[in-house]
């Protein structure tokens, strides 16, 4: 019989889609090594096969990064926790929309007790509270994250809901607090007992100090710029021994395999090997659009609007459903992308956060193998060019939100005047103490933040805070009261935009710091 037009066409397309899997490898390795990456993984479930997945540079100093390896998801892990919660509404435990959190988890309290008692599991999990975000008042702090979340209530927000999305890493931490509390267990068992074990994934977990056990495992690394990068001079971060308080948001590890394994299941609505093992109404939820995202132009090749749903952004590209939640934290970037009409899942791990290259790589790969019209050069120009208006923002944020110096403004205390502690009702305690030369210089602490402090104009001083996680300028404005003493301190912290106003603790007759009065 002889061969139609259609069976040729099927078989160039098969030839051409065999040769771009064959080119990839070459493409990654350079795209890699271009945009300063250490090291990553890529994996490519088509059709229901795996056709791809391979590491590319290095998991650390000397060894490589395989697909095997595993490393940080981060906020890719949101969808694990919306994905958990409906499994517990699928139990008739708890609800989406109909009860508030606070019923689950009576810590969550918020200054207007009316918002309170509306926020319910899909407000949280879709991002449409008027909650700020104050991550770094969580960030390596070791009290229990319910103690954290009881500190929200002196929080000043809007009364009334956000009409656009409001992309906020504590409340879901709240969401997972409050889902693991009815499932009475952690947070961590609730993920595994729900998730990891109905799926197979043995080799995923939560935390870095679990992640340090495994014997394959991605140290986070950093570049001072991205020539730097580009010249593969990095800083090795550090395995964090301190519980990251906002799990439910982003603490997820596992290797790029069982990433796209997990996008497959959520792709075909909780089915595995044509087994149901997540309930898939549930998951049809988590699925739907439930706030969108702010735009500030129309993007050519998506949908006019980007939605939202519990731990996904939902889009289209070139008029393919496309479906994708990314994740950042210090020395990791990942993204996980799905195209269900086309039976197509996308992983991408790194152990390098500031790279455009896993939210960029999905467009490489389904502009190759679903044949689409190519409009832009995704792995050679744009990601490129957006990795160095990335390095570009993050030098920003680290001057800070600092006003210009003024010359010659002395201060007008004894420097001992500015010594003690200082308290804020979320971000905890500053520690001013005076250290070096002497005793003629400041210095502060905020929990394992800490710098010396230079004088800066009047009852200013800067200084700069160096962790691996957090660079930046830290500007502390001293308050004197109608007493003539020092009171409080006005501090601009790093990624902060407003100034926080910690209260000085008034000092007992035995010379301990005691804490200043609530209003």
């Amino acid at each position: 019989m002889a061969r139609t037009n259609t069976d040729a066409s099927v078989s160039i397309a098969n030839k051409d889609k065999h040769e771009f899997l064959n080119d990839l490898p070459a493409v990654l390795e350079k795209a890699r090594a271009d945009g300063g990456i250490p090291g990553m993984s890529v994996a490519i479930l088509y059709k229901g096969e795996l056709v791809f997945a391979q590491g590319f540079g290095k998991r650390n100093r000397n060894d490589p990064f395989t697909k095997e390896t595993v490393s940080h998801i981060a906020s890719v892990s949101k969808a694990f926790t919306a994905t958990a919660v409906g499994e517990l509404v699928a139990e008739g435990k708890v609800d989406w929309d109909k009860t508030p959190v606070s019923h689950y988890l009576p810590e969550f309290q918020l200054k207007d007790p009316v918002l309170t008692s509306q926020l319910t599991f899909a407000d949280l999990l879709s991002h449409r509270t008027p909650v700020p975000s104050v991550d770094l008042a969580w960030f390596r702090n070791e009290l229990p994250p319910r103690v954290l979340i009881s500190q929200l209530k002196h929080l000043d927000m809007p009364s009334k809901m956000s009409p656009f999305l409001n992309y906020n890493n504590l409340m879901y931490a709240v969401a997972g607090e409050a889902a693991a509390n009815v499932a009475v267990m952690s947070y961590a068992e609730l993920i595994e007992t729900k998730i990891f074990d109905p799926l197979g994934l043995k080799d995923a977990g939560l935390s870095l100090p679990e992640m340090k056990r495994r014997p394959n495992y991605a140290m986070p690394y950093v570049a001072a710029s991205y020539e730097e990068a580009k010249k593969g001079v990095f800083e090795e971060g550090y395995m964090d021994e301190i519980p990251m308080a906002d799990a439910p948001a982003g603490d997820i590890y596992m290797n790029v395999v069982d990433l796209a394994k997990w996008g497959s299941v959520i792709m075909k609505e909780g089915e595995l090997d044509g087994k149901q093992v997540l309930n898939k109404e549930n998951v049809q939820e988590t699925l739907k659009t439930q706030s969108c995202a702010p735009l500030p132009q129309r993007r050519r090749d998506f949908a006019p609007t980007l939605g939202y749903g519990f731990g996904w952004m939902l889009d289209t590209y070139k008029g393919h459903t496309y479906i994708q939640h990314g994740g950042g934290n210090p020395g990791y970037r990942s993204n996980l992308a799905f195209y269900p009409d086309d039976d197509l899942v996308v992983a991408c791990l790194t152990n390098i956060d500031i790279t455009d290259l896993p939210s960029k790589l999905s467009f490489y790969i389904a502009d190759g193998l679903l044949g689409l019209h190519k409009t832009d050069d995704w792995i050679n120009e744009t990601f490129l060019k957006r990795t160095q208006e990335f390095y570009e923002r993050y030098s920003e944020m680290e001057v800070g939100n600092i006003p210009k110096r003024l010359e010659n403004k002395p201060y007008t205390h004894e420097l001992v005047d500015y010594v003690g502690e200082y308290t804020h009702p979320v971000y905890g305690k500053i520690t001013v103490t005076l250290e070096k030369d002497g005793g003629k210089a400041l210095h502060i602490k905020l929990r394992t933040l800490e710098s010396g402090l230079e004088h800066y104009h009047f009852e200013s001083f800067k200084g700069r805070m160096q962790d691996f996680a957090i660079k930046g300028s830290v500007l502390l404005t001293f308050v004197t009261g109608a007493n003539g003493d020092v009171q409080a301190a006005e501090v601009i912290l790093p990624r902060e935009l407003d100034a926080l106003t910690f209260k000085k603790a008034e000092v007992s007759k035995t010379g301990e710091a005691a804490a200043p009065k609530e209003e």
